[in-house]
């Protein structure tokens, strides 16, 4: 019965919650009950008609639960925000968000931790430390005033110094200043901060690659970043594509799907600056990189311990693994 049961469960989650990276599933038996939390309502139904076949009670909340009560928004008031595996603080960090952006509350653990949807979908913890909770239109108004994004702005105020990394976001104040989510007015003392528009236009004006490297050339390798401070493959395909007004998911498999395929070539002969080249260690996409032309790529990596250019078709040992590992090229529109 026990193995039937988890057989059953087991079919729930990989139909209706197939990536817990974008989803959550949490269910098991506990003192006679099927019991736990999920974000999908079809897998509580589900869930709920096999509790009932078992002859189990059914405690299976659906997320966002009333842990969350009127607060089911958040609004980044750090530099930026460790996106974490679990609650707690030492877990693993799996993404970033940036000052000013945008998160759903799906869960309250006690005052310690919140579990949040980001912008881009990806599902992790966050300590309140690093963000303003709110209503949903709270979160809704910030994010229409919020329409001017970084370009390495370093703000000053009363003494004080904020720095903003590329692609955080702040709202415009009369006579050039600008107010953080967290409710400050600053001075832009260095750098820049663009509206949306504009930066898309700015971006688009530049190729792909080229654009990684203005802005992240020399960052430091970090699993999980997304800034100039510390940024991985994926997060720095993701943010050059997000000045662009592009939407990518966030890791490298979940990459490796998007936009169009183009065919492999030895030399590249047939790709276009921009291409994302997908790599695999093994079966699974663990890392991608920009096509820059010329046999270049542009990409960050931890043995190269951060974001340069390398060329691809060079005869080292390095290199020659990674285009044994190239399994796919995408083109991204925009």
């Amino acid at each position: 019965m026990n193995d039937r049961l988890e057989r059953d469960i087991g079919d729930v989650a990989r139909k209706w919650v197939p990536d817990t990276r974008l989803g959550v599933f949490e269910v098991a038996v506990q003192r006679g009950a099927l019991a736990g939390c999920t974000t999908s309502r079809d897998a509580v139904a589900a869930l709920r008609r096999i509790a009932a076949g078992a002859r189990l009670a059914a405690d299976i909340r659906l997320l966002p639960d009333s842990s969350v009560g009127d607060e089911q928004a958040a609004v980044v008031t750090a530099a930026a925000a460790p996106l974490v595996r679990e609650p707690r603080v030492n877990a693993d960090r799996v993404s970033e968000a940036l000052h000013g952006e945008t998160l759903e509350v799906l869960e309250r653990r006690t005052d310690t931790w919140l579990r949040v949807r980001a912008a881009d979908g990806y599902l992790a913890w966050v300590h309140p430390g690093y963000v303003a909770l709110g209503t949903a239109a709270w979160a809704e108004d910030w994010a229409a005033r919020a329409s001017v994004r970084s370009l390495g702005a370093d703000l000053r105020c009363q003494g004080e110094r904020f720095r903003l990394a590329v692609g955080a976001r702040a709202a415009p104040q009369r006579g050039g200043q600008v107010e953080t989510a967290d409710g400050r007015v600053w001075d832009v003392a260095a750098g820049a901060l663009r509206p949306e528009v504009e930066l898309r236009v700015e971006a688009r004006l530049m190729a792909a690659p080229e654009w990684a490297l203005r802005w992240f050339s020399g960052a430091p390798y970090a699993w999980g970043g997304r800034t100039e401070w510390g940024v991985d493959c994926s997060g720095l395909v993701q943010a050059t594509y997000a000045a662009r007004g592009v939407a990518l998911p966030r890791d490298s498999d979940l990459q490796s799907a998007a936009g169009r395929e183009v065919p492999l070539e030895a030399t590249g002969g047939g790709y276009q600056a921009g291409d994302v080249l997908c790599f695999a260690d093994g079966r699974r996409i663990s890392h991608v990189a920009l096509w820059a032309g010329a046999g270049r790529i542009v990409h960050s990596a931890l043995s190269r311990g951060g974001v340069v250019s390398d060329n691809l078709l060079a005869d080292t040992p390095a290199m020659r693994r990674l285009r044994d590992y190239l399994v796919s090229v995408r083109r991204i529109d925009g």
